[in-house]
């Protein structure tokens, strides 16, 4: 086990920017709730993207701000990574979650109190499938106060927390389910299901009819209230004849017709959902899939309209803060992440769009001053004025001594030869992309052409690698209950040094 997270950890020193995923769960009757933490990135020896799990503690009640950040701030100290290596903190939208981000970004390290609600994993224990979210409600209102952030400095150590996509897009769904004529719907396809479930004679029946039998929905599982509706309607025949031989009720014709309009209307959601609970490299894929989203909604038919306007309403509302660059919680991490993916920044392209693409470029800008700062540190404020002083610009630096020296920090990057390098560079990918779509991975592409982009393809890299989802996490609880299977009282190995060894397996070997 010493050498495995050695061997880690000398991977992990050699990412430029990594992406931690932070995501809790719970065993049934919650005895026992856990804390895992993983990190994604991209490897330049290796050149390649790993996604790490980092950490799982064991948390006592109750479930605070403060306890969730120690945690991750241990995690942090005990693999060497520090703040400005962090690009971001992927979480779902617990209060509890946004409130430890938060309590990271404001205080250092050693004023974080210790808590007695964290300790490491006793021998052999293990969990279910239970969400924090099925355990605490959410807080709309603390949700809302601790996401609301400033435009990013990359100097200043702060972590930017971005909202899982996958978990967002459940709750803006979630939104539109309480449509009183949706809700109905659900609720007698629900019995429907329960009540066939229920009974062996229609379940063997129906095996025996088309080998398939009817899914029950679940409120912390992605997409499976469409998994419910689509099965329904995939073997609607073979169902009503059962129904009818045993005789037990069906739904409506208008049932059915309500439901397949309603299938039709959540595929995509469906289907961008898988696309973003990806381990990796999808964070270039939410602008383009949010924007998609948002055609399809508008372009939906007559009888859908009612359910489409309170979901594009409730998707706008939830993703301001990636679409649109006025908003108080706006991130250009994921437009940048879509600009530099030659595979769908054309969306950025267009007149519309030009916000967000600005946006997107001057988070380019700022990742690229933030590197080299790092590696040219500011010379005297003297040095500075001597290089660029006016007289307006000395009274500047006399009145205003912070101001000034971000100043001088700003003069000596857009004075210098980096700045114009990278620009240059800007303006030649954008040529070459309006040329034609790559067919090349975005991996492949920047890795292709790092002579052609030597200061924007390490940038794009690392943006390109990481996650739009915390779903990694969630699979590891997901392992840890096959682990510890039977093994409660019986272990002699803890749960995290199997967890990890397994999830590691290939990044280690």
């Amino acid at each position: 086990m010493g050498n495995a997270k050695k061997r880690l950890k000398e991977i992990l020193k050699d990412a430029r920017k990594l992406t931690l995923c932070v995501d809790g769960w719970s065993k049934k009757g919650l005895t026992a709730s856990f804390l895992g933490v993983s990190a994604c990135f991209y490897h330049p020896p290796g050149g390649r993207v790993y996604h790490a799990l980092l950490s799982l503690h064991r948390l006592d009640h109750p479930h605070t701000g403060e306890c969730i950040a120690r945690c991750i701030d241990e995690t942090m100290v005990a693999w060497d990574i520090v703040g400005d290596k962090v690009l971001l903190v992927v979480t779902d939208n617990g209060s509890n979650i946004v409130k430890a981000v938060r309590l990271l970004s404001e205080r250092p390290r050693q004023e974080i109190e210790p808590s007695a609600h964290s300790t490491r994993l006793p021998p052999g224990d293990g969990l279910d499938d239970v969400s924090w979210e099925e355990e605490e409600p959410e807080s709309e209102s603390d949700e809302e106060n601790g996401d609301i952030s400033e435009s990013r400095d990359f100097d200043d150590g702060k972590f930017q927390r971005m909202p899982c996509l996958a978990h967002t897009l459940q709750l803006s769904l979630k939104d539109a389910m309480k449509h009183p004529s949706t809700d109905l719907l659900l609720t007698r396809a629900r019995k429907l299901v329960h009540s066939v479930r229920k009974s062996s004679l229609a379940n063997e029946a129906l095996i025996k009819k088309c080998g398939k039998t009817l899914v029950r929905d679940c409120s912390t599982r992605w997409n499976s209230t469409f998994d419910m509706l689509r099965r329904l309607l995939e073997i609607r025949t073979e169902l009503n004849q059962v129904l009818e031989e045993l005789g037990m009720d069906t739904l409506l014709t208008s049932d059915w017709s309500k439901m397949e309009n309603l299938v039709t209307l959540l595929e995509p959601f469906a289907i961008h959902t898988d696309q973003l609970q990806s381990d990796s490299q999808s964070l270039s894929q939410v602008v383009p899939c949010l924007l998609n989203l948002e055609a399809h909604l508008q372009t939906t038919t007559v009888a859908a309209k009612p359910l489409a306007q309170t979901l594009l309403k409730s998707l706008r509302e939830r993703f301001a803060g990636i679409l649109s660059p006025a908003s108080l919680q706006f991130d250009a991490t994921p437009a940048a992440a879509c600009l530099l993916d030659p595979n769908v920044s054309v969306v950025l392209l267009t007149p519309d769009m030009l916000p967000l693409k600005m946006a997107a470029l001057s988070f380019i800008q700022n990742m690229m001053e933030a590197q080299y700062n790092q590696c040219n540190p500011p010379t005297t404020p003297q040095d500075v004025r001597n290089e660029a002083e006016t007289p307006s610009a000395n009274a500047v630096f006399q009145k205003y001594r912070f101001l000034a020296t971000r100043m001088e920090v700003n003069v000596l990057f857009q004075n210098g030869p980096e700045y114009g390098s990278l620009m240059a560079e800007l303006r030649r990918y954008e040529d070459e992309i309006k040329s034609g779509v790559s067919d090349e991975t975005p991996l492949k592409f920047w890795q292709s052409r790092e002579a052609v982009y030597p200061k924007l393809s390490p940038l794009a890299l690392d943006l390109v690698s990481a996650p739009a989802s915390q779903a990694f996490v969630e699979r590891i609880f997901s392992l840890c209950g096959l682990l510890s299977s039977g093994l409660r009282n019986r272990a002699t190995t803890s749960l995290e040094q199997r967890v990890f060894l397994k999830i590691n397996k290939d990044l280690l070997m």
